[in-house]
């Protein structure tokens, strides 16, 4: 029986940006067989953007306001424009210090011209992000006196359920307002498929998943968690029938040695300077960033003449691989 290969999965710095910028993050998962790609990619993708946890504000009660609709003399904004701020506020939180399952108060108590993240008193085990975000400008020398109704949870939440929360977990409190919550801490997520050929005459897959988070979560917990979440779910298929496919699925003959070969540096093909320059230039570095590319690449590469192609040409052939096709 032919087997399944044992998928690699690494994460991948392409820029500087990505260096400095914990926010996003890519990742690829390689030596997919053929439709693995986007059945996993996908379901990775709609796991991260609906179901990763977060902590969102979802009511307020605003000293001297009643309702969201209510003239409010203290500010330039109304209410309506406090809140629709107030939803771009980015939590972070730390699960081990708090409850996921209890409400938290975020008390603003503060005689400021302009009123910004800042100026929040949050509970142990909570932090904000965006601290400049700028939540209302005073006038004169008004106080501003609010709670913010915090909780944990997913997805997004209209008022008219917060409505109904609010009555369940808050009943005998007056003058709270109910407001929209999105609770994702994703930005976005993008997926894309590219077919490989690690010299051999089948042919695999490359799943790239690129994650941006909002800053308070790294992109890696995130995937680490979507992957758990579908592992739950598809456990459940496991008790129908148990049937342990370990044997069929690990390929491990000549694995270790393709990967090696395949993450080997470009130096290791022997090339002239000058080949190994313009490919260096060129931002390839490893023998698989080569040949992740077909044969007329070559043609796009600064500084290199029809005898270097030729030269990187047959050093791939002598390792036994071949370029990506056409």
């Amino acid at each position: 029986m032919e087997k399944f290969l044992k998928p690699t999965f690494k994460k991948i710095i392409k820029n500087e940006e990505q260096k400095h910028n914990s926010n996003i993050a890519i990742f690829t998962v390689e030596k997919l067989e053929p439709g693995f790609g986007n059945t996993i990619g996908v379901a990775l993708r709609r796991t991260i953007l609906s179901s990763i946890p977060g902590a969102a504000s979802f009511a307020i009660n605003l000293e001297g306001v009643n309702h969201e609709f209510q003239a409010f003399s203290d500010t330039y904004e109304d209410v309506v424009e406090i809140v629709l701020n107030l939803k771009n506020l980015i939590i972070e939180v730390d699960e081990n210090l708090i409850d996921i399952d209890d409400v938290y108060k975020f008390n603003i108590n503060q005689r400021e011209k302009i009123i910004t993240a800042a100026d929040i008193e949050v509970p142990n085990g909570f932090k904000i992000i965006n601290k400049d975000l700028i939540i209302a400008n005073m006038i004169e020398k008004a106080k501003m006196n609010m709670i913010i109704y915090v909780i944990y949870s997913k997805g997004f939440k209209t008022f008219e359920e917060n409505r109904l929360f609010i009555k369940d977990k808050l009943g005998g409190i007056s003058n709270v307002i109910a407001i929209d919550s999105n609770f994702s801490p994703i930005e976005r997520v993008n997926i894309r498929v590219d077919d490989v050929n690690p010299g051999e005459s089948k042919v695999f897959e490359r799943l790239t998943l690129e994650v941006e988070t909002k800053g308070n979560i790294l992109p890696e917990k995130v995937v680490g968690a979507a992957g758990s979440i579908l592992k739950n779910y598809f456990r459940s298929f496991d008790e129908l029938h148990e049937v342990d496919l370990t044997k069929n699925f690990v390929e491990e003959i000549e694995e270790e040695e393709i990967d090696s070969q395949l993450q080997a540096s470009i130096e290791t093909l022997n090339l002239s300077v000058r080949s190994e320059n313009a490919l260096k230039a060129t931002g390839i570095l490893t023998i698989e960033e080569l040949i992740d590319r077909p044969v007329s690449a070559l043609q796009t590469i600064k500084n290199l003449g029809d005898k270097s192609k030729n030269e990187i040409i047959q050093s791939v052939q002598d390792l036994g691989l071949s370029f990506k096709s056409e």
